[in-house]
């Protein structure tokens, strides 16, 4: 059985564990180090995954007073590469939330600290482990396409709110949305095409989350909390969704842009287009790609759960339905579970460290490209 520690025990966390626990993984949670421990307690009192876990303040006195096989870092995303730093430095194999990075000078402290043990860190990249993407991989790799010359590929956003609500409204935590949300659009393009972007233009706007409500507002103590749109109580009453965060989204301190788009020039010559939209809402919703090809093209959605195959020669349309459990990222959290598994056992990661970094550049030199409104070389 693999002794497993957490740094930081939230959503994100829970979710892998509801993974891992899908899959009758045979680990222990034999340590979290997080400040919400009372409150951790009593989520997980009836699981035996946690029926010996000890809880710690912080995460050098979990990696001082723990024998572990395994860590996985779920924090807050400034904190990824620091505390990532530090479990690097004791050899451990490690899974890594993204963006694994938030800045330039934390790429280069990473990059350093996982140059020889790349391969031992799983980094959360769920969709490039998904059934749908693994399809899409197959039918590039068969030669269907031919030459991949373009993609074309979408993130509308529809639980866009979650980014002006709680705390992923503050850039300095996040990096911004590039890196929260392409990061994974990023590495599953790189994953289908084997190709390298080389060099970014993007721009970003705020049209929507924008506002003159005060600073600090919170929608409980706004006269329109039963009427505005976004508000956590339509939201959670109206729209039925799930609330994380009630900050006034249309408050002056309120960050993030909620659109953006950006073109990525590659090595093989191939164009990359990218848009991502936090305004829309329910079926609006869209994520996926078309890669064109010389010899046939094929797109995919994730919230439909298809792919569409269009050979360009045979009077026919392919297409392929899947189904996804509910709240696993389409299918990728059970083969991130798995990845993690397979590096306890001494296995090569499939979505390792160096993948985190090169998405995490790109999306580095888009966030770049988009405050200088200049193209941006692309630095690995």
């Amino acid at each position: 059985m693999k002794r497993i520690g957490f740094i930081g025990y939230g959503l994100r966390a829970s979710v892998l564990m509801r993974a891992f626990a899908a899959l009758e993984a045979d680990i222990t949670v034999a340590a979290i180090a997080d400040p919400r421990a009372k409150e951790i307690q009593k989520e997980v009192a009836e699981d035996p995954y946690f029926a010996h876990t000890r809880y710690y303040p912080d995460a050098q006195a979990m990696l001082d007073g723990e024998a572990l096989d395994g860590v996985i870092l779920a924090t807050r995303c400034s904190l990824h590469t620091p505390l990532a730093c530090a479990v690097l430095k004791r050899g451990l194999p490690l899974f890594l939330e993204k963006p694994v990075c938030i800045s330039e000078t934390q790429y280069a402290s990473l990059k350093e600290a996982g140059a020889s043990q790349a391969d031992r860190v799983v980094v959360s990249f769920p969709l490039r482990l998904s059934p749908i993407v693994q399809e899409v991989r197959r039918i590039v790799e068969s030669g269907a396409l031919g030459r991949i010359t373009m993609v074309q590929a979408v993130n509308n956003v529809p639980y866009g709110s979650v980014y002006y609500h709680s705390w992923y409204r503050d850039p300095t935590e996040t990096g911004g949305l590039f890196l929260q949300k392409a990061t994974h659009d990023i590495d599953y393009i790189r994953f289908l095409t084997g190709d390298e972007p080389v060099s970014a233009f993007a721009a970003t706007e705020k049209l929507h989350f924008r506002g003159d409500r005060p600073k600090g507002l919170h929608c409980p103590d706004c006269p329109e909390y039963h009427t505005c749109t976004e508000s956590s109580y339509v939201i959670s009453h109206l729209l039925k969704e799930e609330v994380q965060g009630d900050c006034c989204c249309f408050a002056e301190d309120t960050g993030n842009e909620d659109g953006a788009c950006a073109i990525f020039t590659t090595k093989s010559g191939a164009l990359w287009s990218y848009s991502q939209n936090f305004i829309v809402k329910k079926n609006a919703g869209r994520r996926g790609a078309r890669l064109i090809g010389t010899k046939g093209s094929v797109e995919f959605d994730f919230y439909s759960a298809t792919i569409r195959e269009d050979p360009y020669l045979t009077p026919q349309t392919i297409t392929h339905q899947f189904t996804f459990p509910a709240g696993m990222h389409f299918g990728g959290d059970e083969g991130l579970a798995l990845d993690f598994l397979r590096v306890l056992n001494g296995q090569a990661a499939q979505s390792d460290l160096l993948a985190g970094l090169k998405s995490a550049a790109c999306c580095l030199a888009a966030r770049k490209a988009a405050a200088e409104r200049r193209p941006v070389p692309i630095f690995y």
